[in-house]
């Protein structure tokens, strides 16, 4: 079976191989039309113009038979044409001029449109480790008759993963061909950081989409498993901590008259389960007088299964909600809708809701007049830490940001006495 088969990665190489790179990028370029015309675009825009040789258009091979191959040690190549392409991490200036050469010859990556055109790929990740010779097409299996490009097309991987990451947000790409190049960003991200070329937010460039996944790049590299990082759809990045009182710890990202911040936030106490294991008497209210700078706010609502449902605001300050609870925790269990109305009041008239006529008709529509039957109780607890962009990109470009939010989680899970060694490096 061929490695261009999506199945059938190399399992003798580690990910982090140059091979690897090259065979998913080979991959990914045969699986999405989106990418392979940005990678042709590319060397389009990339080649020197070179007298009896044709400029590159894809209007000249879109009917001939596309096929795309990796790791191939001395094809035969009969077409018209054939073109040198090295992929590095920066641009280099040389005066190389390709010719066929005696050589054994392994290709990295090798693109055939028909019999028209060839191009043979040579990737290098790291600059230093080209060799020029390897540009160089090998004689043999190599058609006499074949007219070579003498300039070489040189491309660097900022340059395509910058393309793949505007190629998310276009309205045309189809939802299988986002996920493939996302899972490729990842995988650049995960094995070959280096290439990377938005390691900070200061190079994001403000763009969304680059924002999102400099969240998800911080995350990752402050706790233990990668794994625990996932995503809520319209919202941001969360570490899955699944403590006995807290579910997830998230990392939002907030707009707000045309800029942007980040939000770290703890949604303690957020289901029924939950609140019950949080408002124990070992709660170190105490600790919260020493936090600065968090917004603490209370987050009592009302769900149906795992789905919040109706949310209520406290009339009470955050020592006085935490005290009820502690001392009402056996209160924290699903009502039945009959019993529902009557509680709320309960907690209305001890001012630990506030239940007015508005709360009421929310309600109405949301519970009372559905054919829900029960409802859980949830007495959430927030606690929630902002960063500006300019704070961010200040702290991002002298490598202190990730240390700053992963001491801040240290911080919202002291007042439970979490291990924060288990989840944090």
């Amino acid at each position: 079976m061929k490695r261009m088969n999506y199945f059938n990665p190399y399992d003798s190489k580690e990910s982090k191989h140059e091979d690897q790179l090259t065979r998913a990028y080979m991959v990914l370029l045969k699986h999405s039309s989106h990418a392979f015309f940005t990678f042709f675009e590319y060397c389009r825009d990339k080649l020197e113009p070179e007298n009896s040789r044709p400029s590159l258009s894809i209007l000249d091979y879109i009917e001939n038979d596309w096929i795309i191959e990796t790791q191939k040690n001395n094809p035969i190549i009969d077409s018209d044409y054939l073109l040198s392409v090295l992929i590095t991490d920066e641009s280099i200036k040389n005066n190389i001029s390709i010719d066929s050469c005696d050589r054994n010859a392994r290709y990295d990556g090798i693109i055939t449109f028909g019999n028209k055109l060839t191009m043979i790929i040579e990737n290098k990740p790291i600059s230093n480790n080209v060799w020029f010779a390897q540009l160089n097409p090998s004689k043999q299996n190599l058609s006499e008759d074949i007219t070579i490009y003498r300039n070489p097309i040189i491309l660097e991987w900022k340059e395509i993963i910058k393309h793949l990451n505007s190629l998310q947000s276009i309205s045309t790409i189809s939802g299988y061909e986002k996920m493939m190049i996302n899972d490729f960003l990842s995988f650049i991200d995960e094995n070959f950081t280096f290439l990377n070329p938005y390691d900070n937010f200061s190079l994001c460039k403000n763009e969304e989409i680059l924002l999102y996944r400099r969240i998800e790049n911080i995350l990752k590299a402050i706790v233990h498993d990668p794994m625990n990082i996932n995503y809520h759809r319209g919202s941001s990045y969360y570490i899955n901590a699944q403590f006995e009182q807290i579910k997830q710890i998230g990392l939002n990202l907030l707009y707000d008259d045309n800029d942007w911040k980040l939000e770290l936030n703890f949604c303690y106490a957020d289901t029924q389960i939950k609140a019950k294991n949080f408002y124990k008497p070992n709660l170190n209210i105490e600790l919260l007088k020493t936090f600065s700078k968090w917004e603490i706010s209370t987050n009592f609502h009302v769900s149906f299964r795992s789905s919040g449902l109706v949310w209520f605001k406290s009339n009470l300050s955050i020592e006085e909600y935490i005290k009820y609870w502690i001392e009402n925790n056996e209160s924290i269990y699903q009502r039945k809708k009959e019993e529902v109305n009557d509680y709320l009041e309960i907690l209305n008239k001890n001012n630990i809701i506030i239940y007015d006529n508005d709360s009421k008709e929310v309600m109405n529509k949301k519970f009372f007049n559905t054919a829900m039957q029960a409802l859980n109780i949830c007495p959430g607890f927030v606690m929630k830490y902002f960063i500006s962009s300019k704070e961010a990109m200040e702290k991002d470009k002298n490598s202190s940001l990730e240390k700053i939010i992963s001491n801040k989680i240290k911080e919202g899970l002291s007042i439970v006495g979490i291990n924060w060694k288990i989840i944090l490096k």
